[in-house]
């Protein structure tokens, strides 16, 4: 959802002052405002505000919220105030407080003691927003905003659901928080980004990594670094200013050794700040894990998992794309994830949307993590409405073909049979793992999954020509996560000496599914017995097939281990071929242009 900007601030801004112990607290620390003056364009009052979640709440555990601070373009009466802690199922109030709200900068204490920060909840701060016919009329709204967008720092709440405000930055909200309990300095490391995950020996890893100044005193002098495994760390020193509240960001280079061991390793990241002693302690650190790799084969298949909901209008926009893109692409296999609640839903897939599914519809791409994104997941419902279905299918499929040629360290061969009489299924899978797949995932797992396509059921859909969401009771639905035929999380797979697996799973099919509409997908991963935030890095699917259960009866069909040769050639459809002229093609997964 976009704002209009009514005018830019070009003068001072009335600002009350806090505390001396006394800071705040979130996407914006400053009196700044660039935008003074932003409308939604249409009377009525919003509920506006900023998410800060416990990763951002964590440094200030121990501290505790006094109150909030607002900016307005203009005298806006009075106004709630509040602040919700953001729960499973909805959101508890842990602060309300109607104040009149003046031009500039409002200090708003809340009554009572103040909230204490545990570093465990998810805060839904600020304000509603009353925007009346004269505003409307003189187009001069009364929301200040700053800098660029970023995701949870402007936030619609309405009709029990979040939407992202874009195009006006980051809405003028902070938590007053009394630091007293912080140490005099501190540094607290927010972001750190290393890249893709999968490395080689002798490779310049480029990272990144923000923090801020979260001590009650300013910072001279400071020094960050970083250390690969146990290796003596590296270390440099900031001899500038950082302001008490202030962040700022360090990009730099870490060379990997010609001769680091294939396998997974740890790149971390550190703080050291004034009154340490020798050594050096840190005050924060994080770090990440990558994997290392001297082989690798092509993928047979990208994974795109979409977490779906019946009751939602995006949706069948996104189906359409898909539709497309699925069409034209034999390298992609889909299954739609619905959402725990709704007809299609099945329990062993409610995991995955506790932590992909920060809307919906989302999608992941082989489960993988793009660097620099905010989330593993991607959405497109700003621009599913407007840009219709071929442009999304480009916009997925590039990000399709970027995760196409990412390595794999494993293979896979699939086959299976049907008893129409039992309705028994068997599925077989067979490969090969590198030596990688074992160094860097420890245990390798493989899942089986079964879709089907030709499902009806509701779904609410959006009628351009009303401009009305209605539900289509006989919307039929492609690519329905059927059932596991293996644990959500995959069974372990047992390689012999050469790397080589087989594996085989059956099951009966309920009777109301059309096996002829219905495709298995493998895929390989890490061994996990659960999935949480702390190693949902680890699980990205290394590699993928699928198989259409084409036929009812017999042997239904099989799919060619596509990566069986290390030396094999492909064009970029992911056909195998030989080279016989100049072009570009995937070797050992890497690109190579044949030039003549």
């Amino acid at each position: 959802m976009t704002l209009f900007m009514a005018c830019l601030l070009c003068a001072a801004v009335h600002a009350q002052s806090l505390g001396d112990n006394q800071r705040p607290v979130g996407y914006t620390v400053t009196d700044d405002i660039d935008i003074n003056g932003a409308a939604f364009g249409t009377a009525g009052t919003y509920t506006i505000g900023a998410v800060m979640t416990s990763d951002m709440l964590a440094p200030y555990t121990g501290c505790r919220i006094l109150g909030i601070r607002v900016a307005a373009a203009m005298a806006l009466g009075r106004a709630r105030t509040f602040i919700y802690n953001i729960e499973d199922g909805g959101m508890t109030a842990l602060a309300e407080q109607k104040q009149r709200l003046y031009e500039g900068w409002n200090n708003i204490f809340f009554n009572g003691n103040g909230i204490d920060i545990v570093g465990t909840e998810n805060l839904f701060f600020g304000f509603d927003y009353t925007e009346t016919d004269e505003m409307v009329a003189a187009e001069q709204g009364g929301i200040c905003s700053v800098g660029d967008d970023v995701d949870g720092a402007f936030y619609l709440w309405q009709s029990g659901q979040f939407y992202q405000i874009s195009s006006v930055g980051k809405l003028c909200v902070q938590l007053i928080v009394d630091v007293s309990s912080l140490p005099l300095y501190n540094l607290s490391l927010t972001t750190f980004d290393a890249g893709f995950k999968y490395k080689q020996p002798g490779e310049t890893v480029d990272a990144y990594l923000a923090f801020a100044n979260i001590g009650r005193a300013a910072l001279a002098s400071y020094q960050l670094g970083y250390q690969i495994d146990d290796e003596e760390p590296v270390y440099t020193t900031f001899d500038e200013l950082l302001p008490q509240g202030a962040s700022s960001e360090w990009q730099f280079s870490v060379p990997l050794p010609a001769d680091i061991t294939v396998g997974s390793h740890q790149l971390k990241a550190f703080a050291v700040v004034p009154g340490d002693a020798s050594p050096a302690t840190p005050c924060d650190e994080t770090a990440v894990t990558f994997g290392v790799y001297s082989q690798s084969v092509p993928r047979n298949q990208v994974y795109m998992e979409v977490y779906t909901d019946q009751y939602s209008p995006y949706v069948p926009f996104l189906n359409e794309a898909l539709a497309k893109l699925r069409s034209e692409n034999p390298q992609l296999a889909i299954a739609n994830v619905h959402r725990p609640g709704t007809p299609l839903a099945i329990d062993g897939a409610a995991y995955l949307h506790e932590l992909y599914a920060y809307t919906y519809p989302t999608f992941t791409s082989n489960r993988s993590y793009f660097p620099g994104e905010a989330y593993i997941a991607y959405d497109m419902n700003d621009y599913l409405p407007v840009i219709g279905a071929d442009m999304t299918a480009s916009i997925i499929g590039d990000i399709m073909q970027q995760d196409l040629y990412n390595p794999s360290f494993g293979t896979i061969a699939l086959k299976a049979g049907y008893d129409e009489a039992t309705r028994q299924l068997t599925v077989e899978a067979d490969g090969t793992l590198l030596p990688e797949a074992t160094a860097i995932y420890g245990d390798v797992a493989l899942t089986l999954l079964l879709t089907e396509d030709g499902v009806k059921s509701q779904q609410a859909v959006y009628n351009a020509v009303t401009q009305r969401t209605t539900v289509n009771s006989n919307y039929v639905h492609n690519q329905v996560l059927r059932t596991y035929m293996t644990a959500p999380t995959g069974d372990v797979i047992t390689p012999s000496g050469d790397g080589s697996y087989t594996f085989s799973r059956t099951i009966t099919l309920e009777s109301g599914w059309q096996v002829g509409k219905m495709t298995v997908i493998a895929l390989l991963t890490k061994a996990a017995d659960s999935v949480t935030d702390d190693n949902v890095l680890d699980v990205d699917v290394s590699n993928c097939a699928s198989l259409p259960l084409s036929s009812a009866t017999g042997i239904i069909a099989v799919t060619a281990d596509t990566a069986s040769s290390a030396d094999a050639w492909y064009n970029l459809n992911g056909q195998r071929v030989t080279p016989n002229g100049k072009g570009l093609y995937i070797h050992k997964g890497k690109k190579v242009v044949i030039r003549q």
